[in-house]
């Protein structure tokens, strides 16, 4: 199994599947939607605008051992603190 890293979030996946979700990810443009405020004395015109540009983030790979995963699987979500 292998643990692909992706923002804040790992998914563990098979390795085959693992190494597709990479190349696919490598070749994905970030679209991003930001949010502008306006404040009284611009009009109150808030917006959004909408970009899309190179994909500049690093992905992660880590392999898991199946001992490993298998604990992990069973321990399940971990409790909010």
């Amino acid at each position: 199994m292998i643990a692909v890293k992706v923002g804040y979030n790992s998914y563990v996946m098979e390795n085959d599947k693992a190494i597709q979700l990479m190349a696919l990810l490598e070749g994905a443009e970030i679209y991003e939607q930001k949010y502008h405020h306006r404040s009284a004395s611009e009009n109150n015109e808030s917006f959004y605008t909408h970009h899309v540009y190179a994909n500049e983030d690093n992905f992660g790979m880590e392999l898991v051992p199946t001992a490993k995963y298998q604990l992990a699987k069973l321990a399940g979500k971990p409790a909010k603190d």
